[in-house]
Parts: C-alpha cells; structure tokens; sequence
C-alpha cells in the first residue's frame, strides 16, 4: 500500500505516509478511534518538470522580474534569477550550487530556504509569495523532494499557448472568466490559468485578476487582455456595449469608414454627426501637417463650392513640405534616429539589428 517515512528537523520527528498503490488507508489514532482514508497513487510516479512546472511557478510568483531577484547586478541579497525565466538552466545552478546548495534542504523539503522564504516562514524582503497552502509551494516541494533534477532532453517543450475565449463582449460591470491552455511537444495539454500572468491594457475599462478574472467598469469601450506565459504571448479582445441603436449612419467612403462603422454597431455607440467645413478644415491640418491652417487657407477652402473640396484639401496637404516634416519627425522618433553624438551610435545598430 505504501510506506511512512520519517525525517528529523532540528530536534523534531517528521513523519509523512507515501503511497504505492490506490486504496483504502485504514488511520488509527492512540488505539481509540480509527477511519477509513482513500487514497491514491496516482500522481507519486509524477516526475515535477523544473522548465514546465517550477519555472511557472517563480515567475508567477514576481521571483524573476526586474525589481526582485532579476534585478541587473547581482539580482536582489545577492540571489540572481534570470528576467522572466528565460534562461532555466542558469537559475537551476542558482538555485541547487551556489552558496553550497543551502537554498534547498532535501531531508525535509518543505524547510528549504528557498520556500521558507517564498512562504513567509523565514524573513524575506519581498513578503510572502508562496502560502504553505498554495499549489505553487505545493509544486517546488515535490520538486525538491524528487531530487531537484533538471530536465533531461526528452522532456517535453512548450510549443503553443492559448486562450479561451479569444474575443467576447461583456456587459458593464460584468465579468468573463478566461481559460490558459498550454500544448506541449508530446502532444498533452496542461491548463496553466493560474500560472499565466494578465495584464489589461486599459485599467479605466476593465481590471484582470492573477488568475484571469476580467471584470469591465461602468464604461464603454474595447479593451484587450495580455496573457503571457513561459516567453508565448497571447491576447484577449473584449468589447464593453453602450448598448444604443445604431440606425442611421452616413456613407462610407472608403474602408476605414467601414471598420469604423463596423465597430460603432458592435460597441452601440451612435457616430457623431458630419462637422462643418470649418470644424474639418481645423482638424484635418492638425492631423496632416501638424499645424493650424493658415489665413489664405482657411478663406481658400470656406469659399470652395465643389462636392469634392474635401477631398482635394486632403490631397493638397499630403502634398505640402508641411507633411514631410511633420511626418518625417514622427517616423524619427519611432525608429530613434538619434546622432547627438557617438555615444548614439551603437544604441541606434543595436535597435535595428
């Protein structure tokens, strides 16, 4: 059936019960009263993947950013992780051989440094990241207590992450549940929801929790939900209704109008009315060149009586100096074309390479 193990830890007998074979554990205490336990063994052959399982769970647990053990020059109290876990076989060696090992104790795992620290047992500067109660303290335990191997080559990799659902609509104030499925190399597919980490790209619409939990505000919108996890990338689209009647829209004039129109259906938000020549005139300058329109300009297009005077302002602008300007101190910041002096050199090769 299985067999106790016992253990000391400074002065203490620990004792645990591992099964062999699934049954029934007959437990009797001091010979007074006695019950029957299911047990099973179905998970004790389980080998813990040190990339898989315990990577997932430091990073979720803010081990490996920047701020914490991540941290350029020597991580944090003189403990180095790599950013985000991208470099496993160096935070193995962290973890299991520098500072002769003392991070993990194997006689009883649960007393290692590492997760007396990560548990609040032992002081530690970060708080507490992993609750003895939690499934991720659960997972670097049977990691330790199974050795603390690295994984061999044949060990499954990572080869695609998803979420469900992909896109949906929730109502203000309402809520959507998101599911993160990893698929590995040989073919299984593990739910990783509560090691994947969220981030919603605009918190005034709708805040994430830890474990996926979308919940939208009193306003309407669209608002996307990263979800990252082991170095793959995925994203949710959300789209919060208003709710309105969306009738009567103008024609569309190319398929920007299309897309717009598109998504004012979908969100039911009415489009404002047509503006005024003015009102365009004022607006599409500042767009195109960057500047208010001029006094010549401004006489030029109000006096104009064609149908397509719009049109034809448009075509003028893209035509100007001012365009190229305005549009090439765009494109130079966003490529970061800076020639201040050499020092800028290398940031700018190394940008583009």
């Amino acid at each position: 059936m299985g067999q106790v193990e016992s253990t000391r830890w400074l002065g203490t007998r620990i004792e645990r019960f591992r099964p062999r074979l699934p049954g029934l554990l007959r437990a009797v205490l001091a010979a007074t009263a006695s019950w029957l336990i299911p047990v099973c063994a179905c998970g004790a052959e389980h080998p813990v993947s040190f990339i898989n399982e315990v990577m997932p769970v430091l990073t979720k647990a803010g081990c490996n950013v920047g701020v914490c053990h991540a941290k350029a020059g020597g991580g944090q109290n003189g403990f180095q992780l790599s950013l985000l876990g991208f470099e496993p076989l160096e935070d193995y060696e962290h973890l299991t051989v520098e500072d002769r090992g003392r991070r993990l104790f194997a006689g009883v795992p649960e007393r290692s440094l590492l997760l007396r620290k990560a548990s609040g047992l032992a002081p530690h500067g970060g708080g507490i990241r992993l609750p003895t109660s939690s499934a991720g303290f659960a997972t670097v335990e049977a990691w330790i207590r199974q050795g603390a191997a690295y994984d061999d080559k044949l060990a499954p990799v990572l080869t695609k992450f998803a979420i469900e659902p992909r896109r949906g609509s929730i109502v203000p104030n309402g809520q959507q549940q998101l599911s993160a499925l990893a698929r590995y190399s040989d073919g299984s597919v593990r739910d990783v929801t509560d090691l994947a980490l969220y981030e919603s790209n605009d918190a005034a619409l709708a805040e994430v929790s830890d474990r996926g939990l979308v919940t939208a505000r009193d306003q309407t919108g669209k608002v996307a939900v990263m979800v990252r996890y082991q170095g793959k990338v995925a994203v949710f689209s959300a789209t919060i209704p208003l709710g309105a009647p969306v009738d009567n829209l103008p024609p569309a004039r190319n398929f920007i109008d299309e897309r717009v129109f598109s998504s004012l259906k979908e969100i039911g938000i009415p489009p404002s009315p047509v503006c005024d020549d003015a009102t365009f005139l004022r607006r599409v300058t500042l767009d195109i060149t960057g500047r208010l329109p001029t006094e010549n300009e401004t006489a030029r297009f109000l006096s104009a009586t064609s149908a397509d005077r719009r049109d034809n302002l448009i075509n003028d602008l893209l035509d100007s100096q001012d365009y190229a300007d305005f549009f090439a101190t765009k494109w130079t910041a966003l490529l970061k074309n800076r020639r201040d002096d050499a020092s800028d050199i290398v940031s700018n090769f190394a940008f583009h390479s």
